[in-house]
């Protein structure tokens, strides 16, 4: 596996398309994939594993991400002030690995944290 996921890093050229955001505006994207590379990345240091399976995460955030947002992310979390929920080393890796979105009466609600915007289902039947 870890083979599978170098030779995919090697060909990397762009970010792929994620059906989780299949709209123009991949704000959202670029925030789950910063969270998801530092997530991953605490998660195998406490595991004592190979980081570099997390690359991938860092490779996409760093084609959809303007350069000053990351700039800006990077200051916000050693200052300790990042609004992001980053687990502890001990969560899961699986849990890490993959957010879920929900379903709730037939409409997608993503339950990320994305700062400025809603967790809520626009369909009130």
């Amino acid at each position: 596996m870890a083979e599978d996921i170098k030779t995919k890093i090697k060909n990397y050229k762009t970010a792929p398309f994620d059906s989780r955001f299949p709209n123009q505006n991949q704000t959202r994207n670029c925030w789950q994939n910063y969270l998801d590379f530092h997530r991953c990345e605490k998660a195998m240091n406490a595991k004592g594993g190979d980081v570099s399976v997390c690359e991938w995460y860092q490779r996409v955030y760093k084609s959809l991400c303007p350069v000053s947002w990351v700039s800006a992310r990077d200051d916000q979390r050693a200052e300790g002030t990042f609004p992001g929920k980053i687990l502890p080393g001990s969560a899961h890796l699986s849990s890490v690995l993959s957010p879920s979105p929900q379903i709730v009466k037939g409409t997608w609600v993503y339950d990320g944290p994305c700062p400025g915007t809603l967790n809520h289902a626009t369909n009130k039947n």
